[in-house]
């Protein structure tokens, strides 16, 4: 029997983690619910990738999106479910998710409940995902909970897309700068460094630091590419470690320019998942932790698991945003409002779309906001190989001219 490594939440919120036997996913996170616990990741212990799936390319928000909507459309119309799984399964152009739409089916053609069968692929159906497919089963209304899913999956893939579209022009500066340095510590700086080696010529810091990157670049870059490989593996290790997740939804939250995006970004996302689950019929504490599950931010997470514990305390959803540091005050008075009003959905799901305006507008200045902090780069990097080519050449005579 297979042993299984798991991570769940309490009823608090907290983070559990540990192994269990069992003769699959399923069946683990059937064992972990019976606990009381929120299984939010199962994985087999040990389980190799196939050179097979290695080279799959990874599902992306808007491939997961697109399945829901199609989802959606078919079960609208009243297509039987086991024929829209195959269907999804035909059509679907990313080779992970086709197999796992292929188990899904095969799972649900033999008795399991679909959101039991989707709960089964956590790396491409989050909590959130599975939870809406359960209320829509539990309430008969799959058809409106799948056509919220596919609309908030839409919004984040939207967001994503004009993410990168805005970093473009800085990730193209950044690469020209990284290409034009290496060239110019590959075939410049080399003839200058021989040049002065034949004078005997003391050379200035900023020279002794641009000839020593140019012997790491021409001498021994294989160390450059362990340096970088090693430097990628211990970042990758570190923002695995709650330390290291503690310090990066720190580093997120403060950034220049991106920090505040950052923070528009998950109270838009907050405001647009709350207002879904609980339009759906989702219990509001319940609601909450898939909220709390789905957030990239540990900090922003834990503000909301806060709110959790002081609402399962009595309290209200306003009075706990009070005590939390990253809700902002439009979320607090649509809260605050919405309880008093009976319209919680409604405000949250309009101040989640003047976010994603704000958002849309901080984006499309992106690259204006961005131009200070590279310039302030460029000028670093190109003070330096100045500095280092020239103030040898400006003591020319000191090396050719014999000193009196």
């Amino acid at each position: 029997m297979p042993t299984f490594v798991f991570r769940a939440r309490d009823q608090s919120g907290n983070l559990v983690s540990g192994e269990l036997d069992g003769d699959s996913v399923i069946a683990i996170k059937d064992a972990i619910a019976a606990k009381g616990l929120l299984p939010t990741d199962v994985q087999e212990k040990g389980l190799e990738v196939s050179a097979s799936s290695f080279f799959k390319r990874k599902a992306t928000p808007k491939d997961i999106a697109n399945m829901t909507r199609q989802f959606q459309v078919m079960f609208a119309v009243g297509t039987p479910m086991d024929r829209i799984l195959s269907i999804l399964a035909r059509q679907l152009k990313n080779p992970a998710l086709k197999d796992a739409m292929i188990r899904i089916q095969k799972d649900v053609a033999a008795g399991t409940r679909l959101s039991v069968a989707f709960r089964a692929y956590p790396q491409y159906f989050s909590p959130l995902y599975t939870s809406m497919i359960e209320v829509g089963e539990a309430g008969g209304v799959l058809d409106k909970t799948l056509k919220e899913m596919a609309s908030i999956l839409q919004k984040e893939s939207e967001i994503h897309s004009k993410v990168k579209s805005a970093t473009l022009y800085p990730r193209i500066v950044v690469f020209a700068l990284a290409g034009v340095t290496w060239a110019m510590l590959a075939f410049v700086i080399p003839p200058f460094k021989a040049f002065y080696a034949n004078h005997g010529a003391e050379l200035p810091t900023p020279t002794k630091v641009v000839m020593g990157l140019s012997d790491l670049c021409t001498s021994y870059w294989y160390v450059l590419l362990i340096i970088i490989g090693g430097s990628i593996w211990l970042w990758k290790r570190f923002s695995r470690t709650e330390f290291g997740k503690y310090w990066i939804a720190v580093v997120a939250f403060h950034l220049p320019v991106f920090g505040k995006l950052n923070r528009l970004i998950a109270n838009a996302r907050f405001g647009h998942l709350l207002s879904s689950l609980y339009r759906a019929g989702v219990p509001i504490a319940h609601a909450l932790a898939v909220v709390a599950n789905t957030m990239t931010n540990v900090h922003y997470a834990n503000d909301v698991l806060s709110v959790k514990r002081g609402l399962e305390q009595g309290h209200s959803l306003s009075k706990c945003m009070e005590n939390t540091k990253y809700f902002e005050p439009m979320v607090q008075e649509a809260v605050s409002v919405g309880e008093k009003t009976g319209q919680l959905d409604a405000l949250l799901d309009a101040t989640a779309t003047f976010y994603d305006g704000e958002i849309d507008e901080m984006l499309k200045n992106m690259a204006t906001l961005i131009e200070p902090i590279l310039l302030v780069f460029l000028f670093a990097g190109v003070t330096l190989l100045a500095l280092a080519i020239y103030l040898p050449i400006w003591n020319l005579s000191k090396v050719i001219l014999p000193t009196k």
